[in-house]
């Protein structure tokens, strides 16, 4: 792994690790019962593993250009709406659009850039959650 990739990580880590200790520290494990515990840190865990990997697919579908004029469409409202339309520049038509993002993601990938990392975070705070939940049904004796 390159330095570029091990700092993608560690900032995607340090998100869920921060993410999960607000949770945990506003909902206060001390003197709980131990059920109470996993319960709470399967849902400290379960929040930023489902927000960070929700975020990582999202950016990984829309790096394929599925949303493309759903972008271009806001970009045009925003213009509207800011009165931009007044401009002496000529806004670019939905063509010019599509090419600048495609070669915004050629260079991307040239750069090897990718959302991949946050997918295997947000999966391992979904994993300790899946744990915590199981040792929280352990200790309740079931669902």
């Amino acid at each position: 792994m390159n330095k570029k990739t091990i700092l993608k990580y560690a900032a995607a880590l340090l998100l869920c690790c921060v993410i999960t200790f607000w949770y945990v520290h506003s909902r206060g494990l001390s003197g709980k019962k131990a059920s109470e515990q996993y319960r709470i840190l399967a849902d400290g865990f379960t929040i930023p593993g489902l927000l960070v990997t929700g975020f990582g697919v999202m950016m990984i579908i829309s790096d394929t250009g599925t949303l493309d004029g759903v972008v271009f469409g806001m970009q045009q409202a925003f213009r509207m709406l800011t009165f931009q339309f007044l401009s002496k520049n000529k806004p670019q038509n939905y063509g010019e659009f599509k090419d600048r993002r495609e070669e915004m993601r050629q260079l991307r990938k040239l750069r090897g850039g990718g959302f991949g990392y946050m997918v295997i975070t947000g999966g391992a705070f979904l994993a300790a959650a899946v744990v915590f939940t199981l040792l929280f049904l352990r200790e309740t004796g079931g669902a």
